[in-house]
């Protein structure tokens, strides 16, 4: 699955892509932690606006659930899909805790893997963003791919 989405990534952003101005590993890991902080803040505050203005439109979103009752499903949506999902359900619950951080250059993208924990529902589950710059130097999400245990 991973392979999956580093793929459809490649093809989903080459319009971001062709416009990024080379930037060096330093500078793209520089912009990447800057990013998953603001990522992070916006988490905390509980502010699905400032969490869904992150996401590039056409980010592409993976999401296993894990059920002990109806088993694993996969959800896809897009960036734009999952902006309007993030606003119009307040995020309530206790904001989720990341550990284990590691930044990754591949190519044009940084790839942020860390272990997410759910402290509201009690699970903790790997969580991995692909985040990349615009020709102005704007990060975005452009793929992310988590699993969501249910209980």
């Amino acid at each position: 699955m991973k392979r999956l989405l580093l793929l459809s990534l490649l093809t989903v952003s080459a319009e971001v892509s062709a416009q990024t101005n080379k930037l060096s590993d330093a500078q793209l890991l520089a912009g990447a932690k800057t990013f998953f902080a603001e990522y992070l803040a916006a988490h905390a505050a509980n502010d699905g606006r400032r969490a869904a203005a992150l996401y590039h439109d056409t980010a592409r979103i993976i999401v296993t659930r894990q059920s002990a009752t109806t088993g694993n499903r996969t959800l896809e949506l897009t960036g734009a899909q999952y902006k309007k999902l993030a606003v119009s359900v307040p995020l309530t619950e206790t904001p989720d805790r990341y550990f284990n951080v590691s930044y990754q250059v591949k190519g044009a993208f940084v790839q942020i893997s860390a272990q997410r924990q759910s402290l509201s529902r009690g699970y903790t589950a790997p969580n991995i963003l692909f985040v990349q710059p615009d020709a102005a130097g704007r990060f975005w999400i452009m793929a992310e791919q988590g699993v969501q245990v249910v209980k």
